[in-house]
């Protein structure tokens, strides 16, 4: 068993809608195939189909009009038809029927009744229906080619597609109807046979009443529904009920005309009268039209809106008054309008009236109006800048042909004179053509197109000039201003990414709301809109397929306190940098799309050269950020330089000497020299101190001063208590430095004390590298008592004593100098060094100082590593007992 699901209310909806849409895009294609069919053989092929000799109007089968050939075989107006070749006239079915197979020479049977009431006879000779013999080729591409072929294909092409892109638009559906209203205008429904007999006529019927009530409803409810109609909807309806009641005999009338002139007998004499209720009544409608649209033009204060109804109503008032005033005449003079006025004079208030719907395409479909002086003007000023050159040129070929032609057709009258005529004559031409043409057009261009040029030029300028600015503030105050200065517009603003953010950083003409900041978001439907489109974008506020739509009410409040209408982003290399919200022209004119192609180059350039600005200004900023630190790197450097010995301590038998070479500006490692205070009869003792902090730079730097300062106020205290305990001095600076320091920090340390009366050195290695104790060739290697400072807060040292001899050497160093590398990264190493050392102490000669070892043993170093840079402080420190 298959379930079948009920469709919801709004699925069923949209069916309908689908399907309502089916069926009148059906009939309107097929009513306009046929009228357009019918005038493509009656224009191309009228030599093969024959002519009606004889039409019919509101008095059913009396005759209206009458060929030659009906009135010489005895036809007269108002003559009763009552057959055709045998056949009852019963209709003009009848007479189709009889003229569809019918060709030019053959003969017609017309039976009628005299004016005596005789019933007569007349056999009448068809002719083609060939309008070439009778108009002349102007009236045919006009009327023919242009009213009944190509405006009613692009009409109903127009209107199929906006109701298909909007079928649940209710304007949609209404333009779609005044589209389809004009073919009914255009052909003559009697003139087609087949299917189209029995279906065009009723569809003729309808849309010739669904027309002008779509352009009633169209002026009441676009863009906005008319105030009065809020208020009153009921008016409407007096003009809308009486259209759809007399719609049905209106219908009932033209049916039977074609099928059954008995049916509608009893209508014939009401027709009239229903005839001009129905034509009042349409002329009411679309005078209700011009008055809604009117008075919106007034009370609408959005200038886009405005300008848009503006264009409506003067575009619509000069296309419907000649086709007006010709149905007022007709319908005064009860007559019918192709039969009162001469076909030139119809054809031509036809013509003109195609601007109507011309008028609604711009305005709905391009939605963007120019007043109508405007467009006259710039045509007129394109067409004299850009064809002026051309008629010259044709005009100077034109001349010169006419005497080439002239002295060939005349051989017997060549002369000298006509020769050098026609030799001047294609100089000039050429000289013309290929000379003087281009400056002539340059001038031409600049004498109509005054502003057009200077517009196109400025901005062409503006775009090479916003690539020289370095700096953002100048930069838009300049573009602003030129902008604003060429295309005549007071209200400009810009914002600028700031972060995720675009902050408003000019406004020009538009004071900023107090207490309110305007900024756009970067995921913002404004932002992200501009962004995929990357070229500028007119807002559009009562449009609901706008991307505007989208936007927050925060957005639609910004744009309209800055009465943006145009939107022009400023693209960067990567991203979206910044936007410019232009306001409304002075002139009132839209933005053209001239003018959008050069605010986008301009704004192109402008976003490249913001772009750029911002990195110039970020990259002096970094580089005025990287200056004050090199200053204070150097300071820095210049106080941990004066926190080594400046002065070494004088000691009797000691000779000292010591460095430090960073490998940046500061470094963490650390040597000391410092005298303690004496015991009681007792000389000073030396105080030797080397260390290395882990890490480089400030932070290193800062750990070794207060390494420095905590172990020259314990050592100072500890002797004061004549205590000589290292190890207690050694776990109070441990305290100090892992409180003061973070738990990735810590250093290798060294501390001796040094007795000149008794040459002991009692010392702790805190994980130092061990210094070295040079005795002759024996080495002493001081190992490490316990470990680096910092790590722990509570460490334990051992120390030791140990007795030094004359000529012995103690230097001790930090691992930069043991561990310095080459290119190839291959280290010196603590061989090398000894080797350094010992082979400068075995030097013949009595005078050694330190300062001589330090110095070997930095430039044997050097010389290792060939000048590759270290990334490690080098400190050495040496102790001579002499």
């Amino acid at each position: 068993m298959f379930k079948v699901q009920k469709l919801d209310r709004s699925a069923r909806s949209a069916w309908i809608q689908y399907a309502l849409l089916t069926i009148v895009m059906l009939l309107s294609l097929i009513y306009t195939f046929h009228g357009v069919t019918a005038t493509w053989e009656q224009v191309f092929h009228g030599t093969t189909i024959v002519q009606f000799p004889a039409n019919f109007g509101l008095q059913l089968n009396r005759v209206v009009t009458l060929s030659p050939e009906a009135k010489s075989a005895g036809l007269t107006l108002g003559s009763p038809v009552v057959s055709v070749n045998g056949r009852s006239f019963t209709g003009m079915r009848v007479l189709i029927e009889e003229l569809r197979n019918r060709h030019p020479g053959d003969q017609l049977t017309v039976g009628y009744l005299a004016q005596d009431g005789m019933p007569r006879t007349a056999l009448l000779s068809l002719v083609a229906a060939d309008t070439g013999n009778r108009l002349t080729w102007f009236h045919i591409v006009t009327q023919d080619l242009l009213l009944r072929i190509l405006f009613p294909i692009c009409f109903l092409t127009l209107g199929c597609w906006v109701v298909i892109a909007k079928p649940r638009n209710g304007n949609a559906w209404l333009l779609f109807g005044i589209f389809a209203y004009f073919p009914s205008l255009f052909f003559p429904p009697v003139y087609w046979p087949g299917i189209a007999l029995y279906i065009n006529p009723v569809w003729a019927d309808v849309i010739s009443i669904a027309g002008p009530i779509c352009i009633m409803l169209f002026g009441i409810y676009f863009p906005e529904r008319a105030d009065w109609d809020k208020r009153a909807p009921w008016i409407k309806w007096l003009i809308l009920g009486p259209l759809l009641l007399l719609f049905p005999l209106d219908l009932l009338f033209s049916v039977g005309f074609v099928f059954s002139f008995h049916a509608i007998s009893w209508l014939a004499s009401w027709i009239g009268l229903i005839t001009w209720a129905e034509t009042t009544l349409i002329f009411i409608a679309i005078g209700t039209f011009f008055a809604s649209v009117a008075r919106k033009i007034g009370l609408n204060t959005n200038p886009d809106a405005r300008r848009r109804l503006r264009v409506l109503y003067f575009g619509s008032a000069v296309a419907n008054t000649p086709i007006g005033l010709l149905l007022l005449y007709a319908l005064v003079h009860g007559s019918q309008i192709d039969e009162t006025f001469p076909r030139w004079l119809y054809g031509g208030a036809l013509a003109v009236f195609v601007l109507f719907p011309l008028t609604l395409a711009y305005v709905v479909i391009v939605q963007r109006a120019m007043d109508v002086r405007i467009l006259i003007r710039q045509g007129t000023k394109y067409f004299f800048a850009r064809n002026t050159v051309l008629v010259v040129s044709i005009l100077l070929a034109t001349w010169m042909s006419y005497f080439i032609n002239r002295y060939f057709t005349s051989p017997g009258q060549h002369r000298a004179a006509d020769q050098m005529r026609i030799a001047a004559l294609a100089g000039v031409f050429l000289g013309f053509r290929f000379v003087l043409s281009k400056r002539l057009q340059q001038r031409i261009d600049r004498r109509f197109f005054r502003e057009a040029y200077s517009t196109e030029q400025l901005l062409s300028e503006l775009s090479d000039e916003a690539r020289s600015f370095t700096e953002v503030g100048p930069l838009i105050d300049t573009i602003s201003s030129r902008i604003g200065s060429t295309l005549h517009i007071e209200r400009i603003a810009v914002f600028l990414r700031v972060g995720d953010t675009f902050e408003l950083a000019l406004a020009t003409g538009c004071a900023r709301p107090p207490g309110k900041t305007l900024s756009l978001t970067a995921n913002s439907a404004t932002i992200s809109a501009l962004a995929r489109s990357k070229s500028p974008a007119i807002v559009y506020r009562d449009d609901p397929s706008s991307w505007l739509v989208d936007a927050t009410d925060e957005e639609r409040s910004a744009l309209a306190d800055l009465s943006t209408e145009l939107l022009v982003p400023l693209p960067g290399r990567n991203r979206l940098i910044g936007v410019m919200a232009l306001g409304p022209k002075s002139s009132e004119e839209p933005y053209s799309r001239t003018d959008r192609q050069l605010l986008q180059t301009v704004a192109s350039q402008t976003g490249l050269a913001l772009e750029n600005a911002e990195l110039l200004e970020n990259l002096t900023v970094e580089i005025s950020q990287r200056e004050r630190i090199s200053r204070e790197i150097e300071i820095a450097r210049e106080v941990q330089q004066r926190l080594f010995p400046q002065v070494y301590p004088h000691v009797a038998g000691i000779d000292l000497a010591g460095h430090c070479r960073p490998a940046q500006a500061v470094g963490g490692d650390y040597y000391d020299f410092f005298l303690l205070p004496p015991r009681v009869q007792a000389q000073p003792r030396l105080a030797i101190a080397i260390g290395d902090i882990s890490g480089k730079g400030i932070s290193a730097a800062l750990l070794m001063a207060s390494l420095r300062a905590s172990l020259r106020s314990i050592a100072a205290l500890q002797a004061e208590s004549d205590s000589a305990d290292l190890t207690m001095l050694m776990r109070s600076v441990n305290r100090l430095v892992f409180d003061s320091s973070t738990d990735s920090r810590y250093a290798t340390f060294f501390y001796a004390e040094y007795d000149p009366a008794t040459r002991l050195l009692t010392y702790v290695n805190a994980g130092h590298n061990p210094p070295i104790l040079l005795r002759g060739d024996v080495t002493i290697a001081l190992e490490p008592t316990g470990m680096v400072i910092g790590l722990m807060p509570d460490a334990e040292y051992q120390q030791v004593t140990i007795q030094l001899c004359v000529g012995d050497t103690l230097f001790a160093y930090t691992d930069g100098i043991s561990e310095a590398m080459t290119h190839d990264e291959e280290e010196w190493g603590e061989k090398r060094m000894m080797s350094c050392a010992q082979q400068f102490l075995c030097r013949p000669g009595k005078s050694k100082p330190a300062s001589s070892l330090l110095d070997c043993i930095f430039r044997t170093a050097d010389m290792f590593t060939g000048g590759a840079p270290q990334h490690d402080d080098m400190t050495l420190l040496v102790c001579s007992i002499s």
